[in-house]
């Protein structure tokens, strides 16, 4: 390797060698090698040793005349003067370009977070992640999503759950709130968005969870249905197919034709709480109300033309029904309930209503007890089904009997 003193004129007459690569390395700038290659190829290296580390290291500064003689020294020196100082300046500026980068693509707010949380784990790893992202919008990003995502503190947690109970007065929700926020929190932390989970040591709060225990007497539930009889598809049959069934709102919501196999429903395992396949024996009243609805499209209950969506109106639905039934202080969810109390005033034995329900079971039974107990869900199912057929038929005929004493009262009058 040739040292000598590089000039502009030097360069720009240097002839290529008839193989390999020459290399001459300049006078003026230590380390500073100016490389030919033999299909004329000119470029700047740089060889330096960094004070305090072992070896020697090299980079490349870059193609000639793109980058001058001049810029190329510039450069020599820059790094050179910084290694004498322990400092290995190209590693130091690639790690700050990377962190550059990783910054641009970094969420800056607590609602850009959330939003990347949602789309980026949660539509992956959540069946309803439609509510988690419901819970970010309407409780989370009113409060603390315009904040700086690095400046969040844990008072900024502490107060929106404060806010939460105490000026909302939310009960449960606002431990799902909490829940939501330390998991986003610390998926953030995992990617390097944060350096601390912000909410890690805020405590859940006690004894806001009340268990409902609420139970809809026999009026109350002739009362929905009678409401569901006033409304259209797919409102209607959606309403009985929960009472005839007790399975889950978003089980029933989402049913599609492909889970029906004549008069059994198999609820697929990632459709359901319990991770499992779940049959489901449909008694005659719930076989008769899917046969006399329309197969337009892969789901049961839709207000697409085609189909192609599942019902969505859950909210607006209840509060039809609150109107036309009469019937107050309800959730969708008490259905399920008080199916299985029903069950249970039935003799159906507690084993057979839990896996009417799909309620989870412990690991030896899930291991060694695979019997499906199909026969006894339908006839527990069939036993319901009459009971509620019972119901409505009696308060039917008890609204004809009041209709005559009203009328023959009237004719007399």
């Amino acid at each position: 390797m040739a040292r000598v003193r590089l000039t502009d004129r030097l360069l720009q007459t240097t002839k290529p060698p008839e193989s390999g690569r020459l290399e001459l390395t300049d006078e003026a700038s230590p380390g500073l090698e100016f490389r030919v290659t033999a299909n004329g190829a000119k470029s700047w290296r740089l060889n330096y040793r960094v004070k305090g580390l072992a070896g020697l290291r090299r980079i490349t500064i870059g193609p000639y005349p793109s980058i001058s003689l001049s810029d190329a020294r510039k450069r020599a020196r820059s790094v050179y003067d910084a290694a004498k100082h322990g400092i290995d300046l190209p590693v130091q500026e690639r790690r700050e370009a990377e962190e550059a980068t990783r910054s641009e693509h970094r969420p800056k707010t607590v609602a850009d977070l959330l939003r990347r949380y949602v789309e980026e784990h949660c539509k992956a790893n959540q069946r309803r992640w439609e509510q988690t992202e419901r819970l970010f919008k309407a409780h989370v990003e009113p409060s603390i999503g315009t904040k700086e995502l690095g400046e969040v503190r844990r008072a900024d947690v502490v107060g929106l759950l404060d806010d939460l109970q105490n000026r909302k007065g939310l009960n449960a929700q606002v431990n799902r709130v909490r829940s939501q926020v330390l998991a986003a929190f610390n998926w953030a932390v995992e990617r390097d968005f944060l350096d601390a989970n912000p909410a890690a040591s805020v405590k859940k709060r006690k004894k806001i969870e009340v268990p409902r225990a609420r139970v809809l007497d026999d009026a109350e539930l002739v009362a929905i249905w009678r409401a569901a009889d006033s409304l259209t598809y797919p409102s209607n049959q959606l309403i009985k197919l929960l009472i005839l069934t007790g399975q889950r709102r978003d089980e029933v919501r989402c049913l599609s034709w492909a889970e029906i196999r004549a008069d059994i429903w198999i609820l697929p395992g990632d459709r359901n709480k319990g991770r499992r396949d779940h049959e489901i024996p449909l008694p005659a009243a719930a076989v008769d109300l899917l046969k006399a609805l329309p197969q337009v499209g892969p789901f049961v209950f839709s207000c697409d033309s085609k189909g192609a969506k599942p019902y969505a109106g859950m909210k607006r639905l209840k509060e039809i029904l609150d109107r036309e039934s009469g019937v107050r202080d309800w959730t969708i969810h008490d259905i399920r309930r008080t199916v299985a109390t029903g069950l249970g005033r039935l003799g159906i034995q507690q084993d057979v209503i839990e896996r009417v329900l799909n309620h989870g079971r412990g690991i030896l039974e899930k291991t060694y007890n695979v019997h499906q107990y199909r026969d006894e869900k339908r006839a527990s199912l069939d036993a319901w089904a009459r009971r509620v057929e019972r119901l409505v038929a009696i308060e039917a005929e008890t609204m004809v009997a009041l209709t005559k004493r009203h009328q023959a009262g009237g004719d007399t009058a």
